[in-house]
């Protein structure tokens, strides 16, 4: 039904404005006659709630759905659960959220418009603008089932927290302190020494607790394992024997505070709070995404010169110059779920479009090839696949986008001397985009700030794409106006290709200036 509504919506200013249905799916080989003004409309729907990747196809949602929210899509989650496993001592805890569902659906509306002039009958410059509209649904549901991790109650400013964790760090450190004095007095390793030893493997603990508690570098730990958990009892535990073993064993005294866990499960309001929350309480995103939105923005206008190499009775070939302009609207980081508008940087491309017609059949080939400059993008460094990233991971990095082949084919059959009808089939391939810190302080800046090294080339994952397209079309043909339409189906891809559904009109109208 949803397909229909949006058949009829498209068709229907067809059908009104006196043009049958609109939009070749292939560009044709002619052009505009010398002084013939030729402008086009070409609105485009994509619709999609998965994407292709390299290790097969995926939801939207997957990162926040599933019977254990964890660590595989949260890189601060997996970061909280080898510390854990250090600080209880549970070498196969696994840090979970509890259950989710994330519903995604995602949708492209371009509207281009272009003007093409014809200079001689054989060439022709044309100037296309496009406005595009980006819309995303997204619906949350968390159940508490299987979690063992709860909000960091530095996140909510619980009463008391913050001193307590203060004291407990405060007293661990001057107790392994005088620990290390102690073990001054040994003999060199690899004699053996308790104070040593024991300082060596308490100081690990020490360390997993507070990176658990406070984070790496600048971003925080905005999930902590539930004080009434197993991980929870463990960590208790392991501090209650180190504690006697600081006192009975060595004689020191003072240690005597916990840490503060988590008391309870992560609620949807608590988690919209830590999304929107800043480093280090957070994630530091602009928006809860969890609703519907959609914004229009300009996309990258472009400019082209096409020149019809030959026109024969059954045969037919033009080739076309295009200059893709960096006049679309930039993405943001800060956004979840976000959507490109464009690409922001010069691309070249060149065209070949040929038609051949035998008897009722038409066979149009089109052969795309493009060449995209470097520039700038900001980018929350991190691997493809993880969904929540903390905002002290972005960094504005140089950017090369891979270049680019495009094969589209539509055998079609003259039903009628207007009209025809046939299927379309579509193939694109991508090389891989490399990204680059713009100098070595970033990097160095980048790594203070998560608190690890970590490579602007791991955003290069996933970024080689390739997909293939089948769907069907219809285009009608009159002297002074035309169009068509088409309906593709992304049936196979890789390197995060959306599973789109692609609808596309064009209404086409020319008239003579000169």
């Amino acid at each position: 039904m949803r397909t229909a509504r949006i058949v009829i919506l498209l068709v229907s200013p067809a059908l009104t404005g006196g043009a049958m249905l609109a939009a070749q799916a292939v560009e044709r080989t002619d052009g505009p006659a010398r002084g013939v003004v030729r402008v086009t409309f070409d609105p485009r729907i994509m619709t999609w709630n998965d994407q292709f990747t390299d290790a097969g196809r995926m939801k939207l949602g997957a990162g926040l759905t599933g019977d254990t929210v964890g660590g595989r899509y949260i890189p601060v989650v997996a970061r909280l659960e080898q510390n854990v496993r250090l600080a209880s001592g549970l070498s196969n805890f696994v840090a979970s959220l509890g259950a989710g569902l994330l519903s995604v659906r995602q949708e492209r509306r371009t509207y281009p418009t272009t003007a093409e002039l014809g200079l001689t009958d054989r060439l022709s410059v044309s100037l296309m603008v496009p406005m595009v509209r980006v819309a995303t649904r997204a619906s949350l549901r968390l159940s508490s089932r299987g979690a063992n991790l709860g909000v960091n109650p530095l996140v909510l400013n619980a009463l008391g927290a913050r001193g307590t964790d203060s004291a407990f760090f405060a007293q661990f450190d001057q107790a392994l302190a005088q620990l290390d004095q102690q073990a001054t007095g040994c003999a060199a390793p690899p004699s053996p020494c308790a104070a040593r030893d024991s300082s060596a493997r308490w100081r690990a603990v020490r360390d997993a607790l507070h990176g658990s508690v406070y984070g790496a570098g600048q971003t925080g730990s905005p999930f902590l394992p539930l004080d009434s958990s197993t991980a929870g009892k463990a960590i208790d535990t392991t501090v209650a024997r180190i504690r006697q073993g600081l006192n009975m064993t060595f004689g020191i005294g003072g240690f005597d505070t916990t840490v503060a866990l988590a008391s309870d499960t992560l609620s949807g309001s608590t988690f919209e709070q830590i999304l929107l929350s800043p480093d280090p309480n957070g994630f530091g995103y602009t928006t809860v995404p969890f609703a519907r939105n959609f914004r229009y923005r300009l996309g990258d206008v472009e400019l082209a010169a096409k020149y019809r190499l030959l026109a024969g009775a059954h045969y037919a070939a033009a080739v076309q110059a295009l200059v893709r302009l960096p006049t679309g609207a930039k993405d943001s980081a800060s956004e979840l779920l976000r959507q490109w508008v464009g690409d922001h940087q010069l691309d070249l491309e060149g065209r070949l479009m040929q038609e051949l017609s035998v008897g009722p059949l038409w066979l149009n080939v089109a052969v795309r090839a493009g060449m995209q400059r470097p520039g700038t993008r900001v980018r929350r460094v991190a691997p493809w696949d993880a969904l929540l990233v903390p905002a002290a991971a972005a960094a504005d990095l140089r950017w090369d986008p891979g270049d680019y082949v495009g094969l589209d084919v539509a055998p079609l059959v003259h039903l009628a001397p207007q009209f025809a009808a046939g299927v379309t089939a579509g193939y694109f391939s991508k090389a891989r985009d490399h990204y680059a810190f713009q100098s070595s302080q970033d990097s160095v800046a980048l790594a203070t700030r998560l608190g690890v090294p970590t490579p602007a080339s791991v955003l290069d994952a996933g970024t080689s794409q390739r997909w293939l397209r089948l769907g069907f079309a219809v285009t009608y043909h009159a002297p002074n106006v035309e169009g068509g339409f088409s309906i593709e189906q992304t049936v196979s891809g890789a390197g995060l290709v959306p599973g789109a559904t692609v609808y596309r009109i064009v209404l086409r109208t020319t008239r003579k200036f000169f």
